[in-house]
């Protein structure tokens, strides 16, 4: 009809449509380029707006390429017939069934309908009337959503009237989360001898295929290696070796979709190390004496003390308190609020942690009033 809208789509195999694409349009043999009345979907669909007399007068074809192979075809000529202007209830042109896009990305919900008066189009999503927004705009060829979110999955209805005259076009979106991959923790920092603990959290699927690698090579679970979860996102190593550390992949995969992602184990001689220790010392009876251990390791290493080999048992007079400083080292005191005889002697700090163990011992020695 002259003055309305024509609309031609490329009709695709749907056993090829995956690997298909619409390139372009030709009116006879001369390219069309999209202007003030022609008009290329997103969608692959030819939109002539504001049909003339002369749009009757061509073959127009649709070329497709395949995305692989480079492979172009030209489908089979269409001609348009054009009518006098005649008052007409709306007749959708083109629609959707159902449409599928990923999170962020710019999806067209087509909908294009004829009719005479020129139609009035109204969108509703999931039966309540579409408000304007930021995202959402309504266009000549639909309804056009920017970065699309999850939450804008749903049955979407094109209501169209005019005096004469209704239509709808009912099509439903689906809105997935891109396949994602997240390795916790971010950095692992442990020693030889230790246990490691990695999990890998997925989104944008379920009933993914994970699989864990190292250094490029697949982790098969061992008398040292379990493998946990409902999806085997759970990877836990435990005696690491030195030829243990290096990249650790978690690399998942759901139909055509796979993510990625890694971390960097670094595994270091723990061997808990003394810093400083206290040292050698005269103290009379009553007076109060402060012993203090500075130790580093990989894990934190655990401090005890004794004395001439017994354990330090802590009462009001004997206290054990310890810090973590900002370099990452145990500093552990003995503190002594009162000496008395049975308080002389060797005194004992030992570090221990599965890497492996240290101590440091020195005299504390009384005065003539004091000692053992």
């Amino acid at each position: 009809m002259r003055g309305n809208v024509a609309v031609f789509k490329c009709i695709i195999p749907s056993s090829v449509e995956a690997y298909i694409t619409v390139v372009s349009w030709e009116k006879d043999t001369v390219s069309l380029v999209s202007g003030p009345r022609f008009l290329i979907t997103s969608t692959g669909a030819l939109y002539i707006l504001d049909v003339q007399n002369e749009d009757g007068l061509y073959n127009y074809r649709c070329i497709t390429r395949h995305r692989y192979t480079g492979e172009t075809r030209q489908s089979n000529s269409a001609r348009l017939f054009v009518s006098d202007p005649a008052n007409s209830a709306p007749s959708i042109l083109d629609g959707f069934d159902h449409r599928k896009a990923m999170a962020g990305q710019r999806v067209e919900l087509p909908c294009k309908a004829s009719g005479h008066p020129a139609p009035k189009y109204r969108w509703l999503k999931d039966n309540v009337p579409w408000e304007p927004d930021s995202r959402f705009r309504q266009t000549v060829t639909g309804l056009l959503i920017e970065n699309t979110r999850p939450s804008d999955s749903g049955s979407y209805v094109c209501e169209v009237w005019n005096n004469y005259g209704t239509a709808e076009m009912v099509g439903r979106l689906y809105v997935k989360q891109p396949l994602k991959a997240t390795i916790s923790p971010r950095k692992v920092k442990s020693s030889v001898g230790s246990q490691v603990s990695l999990s890998c959290s997925v989104t944008g699927t379920e009933d993914q295929e994970l699989s864990w690698y190292r250094n490029g090579e697949i982790i098969n679970p061992g008398s040292n290696v379990r493998i946990t979860g409902l999806n085997r996102e759970n990877l836990i190593m435990d005696g690491m070796a030195k030829s243990d550390g290096g990249a650790y992949q978690c690399f998942v995969r759901k139909d055509k979709m796979s993510a990625q992602d890694y971390v960097q184990v670094v595994l270091e001689d723990g061997t808990p190390k003394i810093i400083s220790a206290f040292s050698e010392k005269v103290v009379s009876p009553g007076e109060p004496v402060s012993l203090m251990c500075n130790v580093k390791g990989t894990p934190l290493p655990t401090i005890t003390w004794t004395l001439d080999e017994d354990p330090i048992v802590k009462d009001g007079s004997h206290r054990v308190s310890q810090i973590i400083t900002s370099e990452g080292n145990v500093v552990s005191y003995l503190n002594i609020s009162n000496t008395q005889v049975r308080d002389g002697g060797v005194y004992r700090c030992t570090a221990n942690n599965s890497a492996g163990v240290v101590l440091y011992q020195a005299r504390i020695n009384g005065r003539p009033a004091f000692g053992r």
